[in-house]
């Protein structure tokens, strides 16, 4: 069933967007982080025995897929993601749609991600400890890709689960309204100091002989958008529609499936004008950009 085991700790490879890993506890509580994974090999974990508690690392639609799977087991999530667990329109608003693309998502959330509405039994925060019988983890709150993000270290198996930062070499996802640049940087700085001998992904390899050196590497692709960002505003000033066809994230415009990420790499475009506007290294003057001496 499991992809990867250590302990009473196991990982369930996804498939593509809307998809992602989970990590399964078998312990004398059973858990699941991101139930998104295999919709069969979930099932079969819960028939073994009912699952008790059911976490997802961040409110987005592809760590929701099979949550309906599991109804009686207990919710818990940061408690600065809970409003989109609840309320369609709060997850739908975090990306700030037109009102024709936000029809389009919420049909799309129903019917793929099979969203349905669900209140937080828990809300985690940082640094609580979680006992699930001889496995315990500890909550990081790691925002900036969302608001609540958590990571989940296991210290007693040496496994630390970055969760969406996946470090795959698209580099770190901080393209919501809600999402913060300079969190993203804080939090990754913040996980190359806790030690782990594995760490485990939501997307990507899924499974990582841990490193500082992984998650610097994947810190660093942040700093080289904005060197190719100011590269480019040292040519000539540029409006944010001009910077965002250049493709400095994702390459010319493109989707993934139901997800722009024409969009996505506006809106993070727009995240480092606005980084780079308070650092008196850019200033803006009728929608145009320009590079500060």
């Amino acid at each position: 069933m499991f992809d990867f085991v250590r302990g009473r700790i196991g990982l369930i490879r996804g498939g593509r967007y809307p998809h992602c890993h989970t990590v399964a506890v078998d312990d004398r509580r059973r858990v699941l982080i991101d139930a998104s994974s295999d919709r069969e090999k979930l099932i079969s974990f819960r028939n073994e025995r009912e699952v008790d508690i059911l976490i997802t690392s961040h409110a987005h639609e592809d760590h929701i897929l099979y949550n309906s799977l599991f109804p009686d087991a207990r919710f818990w999530v940061h408690g600065l993601d809970a409003p989109p667990f609840s309320d369609i329109r709060s997850l739908i608003d975090q990306y700030g749609l037109t009102v024709e693309e936000a029809l389009f998502w919420e049909d799309f959330l129903v019917r793929e991600c099979n969203y349905v509405p669900r209140v937080p039994d828990r809300l985690l925060g940082d640094g609580e400890r979680l006992d699930f019988g001889d496995t315990r983890a500890i909550v990081i709150h790691a925002p900036g890709h969302t608001p609540g993000h958590c990571c989940f270290l296991f210290p007693e198996e040496g496994i630390l689960f970055l969760a969406d930062y996946d470090l795959v070499k698209a580099g770190p996802y901080y393209g919501d309204i809600g999402s913060s640049l300079d969190d993203t940087i804080k939090s990754l700085q913040r996980l190359t100091a806790i030690s782990a001998e594995v760490y485990l992904t939501a997307h990507g390899a899924g499974v990582f002989d841990a490193s500082p050196d992984l998650i610097e590497g994947y810190l660093g692709i942040i700093f080289r958008r904005e060197e190719r960002l100011l590269d480019l505003l040292a040519a000539g000033p540029k409006t944010l529609d001009e910077i965002t066809a250049e493709g400095i994230i994702y390459g010319r415009p493109k989707s993934l499936g139901a997800w722009d990420l024409a969009a996505s790499e506006r809106m993070m475009m727009r995240k480092h004008l606005e980084r780079l506007i308070e650092q008196a290294r850019v200033t803006v003057d009728d929608g145009r950009h320009f590079l500060l001496s």
